[in-house]
């Protein structure tokens, strides 16, 4: 089947120079580019360090403009925070500027900081959620449009301009448990997980069954996942590389999520809590690397890791090289390192070759 790799950014900027982190994003995908890697995801975060880019759209629009082949990837935009029929415009605007090049990542948030600061309520996040699907995937995918729900009712809408795409692959963020048995009452055709509320072995487990699930349906789900990695000669340098900044960027996540500090998380957001409570104490890099929540090794040992990942169905992924304050040469270092002794083996299986 062989495996699509891309770039993930929520683009951290822990030094207040926004103007250094976004030149330096935008010329990391362009290396990208040119390094063969397929797509760039963006995500999707306000009010803190910990990410840079509270209108993934705006940023989706420069890399329209300087990428030709990519796909621009959205992982995820947090519905519940905006407007979906605006939504809906501004990422039928990305997909005529990138000439059709837009997958939509979705989903409903999880930061209360982000929530309070929009005047956004946690409550029936999930209800709220998969209305805003139905109509922006229904304004994206009809000439004009109505919809009266609970939250939100128009009538005969037409979006102008309206997508490429014939039909904008639509992927679902799916990190709990409850979420995956979602998946297949949704029926959903794309969803995207990552081992953030659990280890690498148990989300594999629950996307092999979901997608199973799927298939049973008739549905043969294209599945994308998101993982943090370095590369390095082995393990212990790959590590040494990134710690620090790991360190950094694990310090500002966890003051972010529900649970955190001992506050109460709303409803349906208790397995955030959880993980809160998990991760109490000082953070072992290598023990995260162990667990596969991240990837920290040597090429080899990197495909190695990533085989089973390829086994569970899942067909594309976007690599996580720029974390916590770790520095662009290192970045760009990384990147080539993947992409030349990691990425040939996983283009497809008739072609691999021995890395």
């Amino acid at each position: 089947m062989g495996i699509k790799m891309g770039l993930f950014y929520v683009n951290e900027c822990h030094d207040g120079n926004y103007e250094r982190a976004y030149g330096e994003m935008l010329e990391q995908i362009q290396y990208g580019e040119e390094l063969g890697f397929e797509s760039v995801w963006l995500a999707e975060h306000h009010f803190s360090a910990y990410g840079s880019m509270p209108s993934p759209q705006v940023a989706a629009a420069a890399i329209s403009q300087i990428t030709e082949k990519m796909d621009i990837g959205i992982g995820i935009s947090i519905l519940n925070f905006d407007n979906p029929v605006r939504i809906a415009e501004d990422y039928a605007m990305v997909d005529v500027l990138s000439k059709g090049r837009l997958k939509f990542g979705a989903g409903r948030g999880y930061q209360p900081m982000e929530a309070k600061g929009l005047g956004i309520s946690l409550e029936k996040t999930r209800e709220r959620y998969w209305e805003y699907v139905d109509i922006i995937q229904g304004l994206w995918n009809n000439d004009t449009f109505s919809y009266n729900g609970e939250f939100y009712s128009f009538e005969n809408l037409m979006l102008t301009p309206k997508p490429v795409q014939k039909r904008i692959p639509f992927y679902h963020a799916c990190i709990s448990p409850e979420s995956f048995d979602l998946m297949v009452e949704k029926n959903a055709q794309e969803f995207m997980v990552t081992p953030t509320l659990m280890v690498l072995d148990d989300v594999l487990e629950y996307t092999r069954r979901t997608r199973d699930r799927l298939l049973a349906k008739g549905i043969d789900p294209k599945i994308h996942m998101n993982l943090q990695m370095n590369i390095a000669d082995d393990t212990a340098q790959a590590i040494k590389n990134v710690e620090q900044s790991m360190i950094t960027y694990f310090d500002k996540v966890l003051e972010l999520i529900p649970g955190a500090k001992g506050t109460q998380a709303p409803a349906t957001y208790e397995r955030f809590a959880e993980v809160a409570k998990e991760f109490d104490g000082p953070l072992n890099i290598g023990a995260l690397n162990t667990g596969g929540v991240v990837i920290l090794d040597s090429p080899q040992g990197a495909v190695n890791r990533l085989e089973p990942v390829e086994d569970a169905g899942i067909d594309s992924m976007s690599c996580w090289f720029r974390m916590g304050d770790l520095e662009h040469r290192q970045v760009m270092k990384a990147m080539k390192r993947f992409a030349d002794e990691v990425m040939p083996y996983f283009k497809s299986p008739a072609r691999r070759v021995n890395v």
